[in-house]
Order: C-alpha cells, then sequence, then structure tokens
C-alpha cells in the first residue's frame, strides 16, 4: 500500500480534499481515524455522502488502523490517512506504524481553542502538545490547505507559544 498522504483536517471529507487532494494524489482509498467516528454510523453515512464513488472509505480507531498499516493490507491502493486532531497520529505513530510527514489543514476553533496560528488553523493546548510531541519524533509537519499553497512548516509556527 503506497500511504501518500496523512492529512489533519476537522471537516474530514470535504470540499478541499474532494476537489483538489483526491486528484492530486490520484487517492483510491481513505481511511479515517477517529474513536468517536468508528461508533457513529450517521457520521460515516454522511461522511461516504461526500466521497467520490471512485474512491473507497473505512473507519478505523487508531490501534486498529496502525495495524493494518503496519501489515499493508491495502498494498496496491493510493491511501490517505484522514483525521480531525494532531491525537490520532500521534497515537498510530505510539502504536508502530512510523512515518515522515503530515500535511495540516483547516482545524477550525473549538471553544477551547488557545492559539490562533493562522486563517483557520487553531490549537489547543492539547493539540500544541501532540505536534510538538510529533515533530520530536522526526516528523515533518506542513501546514498546507491545497496542493497549490506554498506548505508552511509547523515547527516555525508554533517555536514561540
Amino acid at each position: 500500500m503506497a500511504v501518500l498522504d496523512l492529512r489533519i483536517d476537522d471537516r474530514l471529507i470535504h470540499g478541499q480534499v474532494v476537489s483538489f487532494w483526491i486528484p492530486y494524489h490520484k487517492i483510491d482509498k481513505i481511511l479515517i481515524v477517529d474513536d468517536a467516528i468508528v461508533k457513529d454510523k450517521f457520521r460515516q453515512t454522511a461522511l461516504k455522502f461526500g466521497t467520490p464513488s471512485s474512491v473507497k472509505l473505512s473507519f478505523y480507531d487508531a490501534a486498529t488502523c496502525a495495524d493494518k498499516l503496519k501489515r499493508n493490507l491495502d498494498r496496491g491502493s493510493n491511501v490517505m490517512v484522514l483525521c480531525n486532531a494532531p491525537r490520532h497520529l500521534l497515537e498510530m505513530y505510539n502504536e508502530g506504524y512510523t512515518f515522515d510527514k503530515i500535511t495540516v489543514g483547516n482545524i477550525t476553533p473549538p471553544k477551547t481553542a488557545e492559539y490562533h496560528i493562522k486563517k483557520t488553523l487553531f490549537l489547543t493546548e492539547e493539540d500544541l502538545s501532540h505536534f510538538r510531541q510529533l515533530i520530536e519524533k522526526g516528523v515533518e509537519v506542513t501546514v498546507q490547505i491545497v496542493p497549490d499553497d506554498a506548505p508552511e512548516n509547523m515547527a516555525d509556527l508554533i517555536k514561540d507559544l
């Protein structure tokens, strides 16, 4: 399996992912990693509705997804791992599925967001901690809304926080 993008975007399946990222990477499979969505059939249905018919969509918790990716069970697919917060990818990394790069899109302000990083990027203290842990592990974290945008290094954006 070729995991072509590990992406954090709190909207998950939406116009930017469907119109830009799926064609850019020629994605044919998306793995959404989220403990709550795995148990929420209504949200799964809504996300499937917004997914192009040519793309298979699956839902996993972090441990199951890490195990699946470590065992290469989707060999031959162009895969995007998509989640709404950095904690899911940190959990996958800690479960033994290692990776070198993450792209970050939008994280809109929850009521507890302490940091406004950029226009559509707000972080809680927990998010900030998780990003720092990923960066300390050597993961390159870049902020990039669409493929044509210049990627910005998250480490630079959060260094003074």
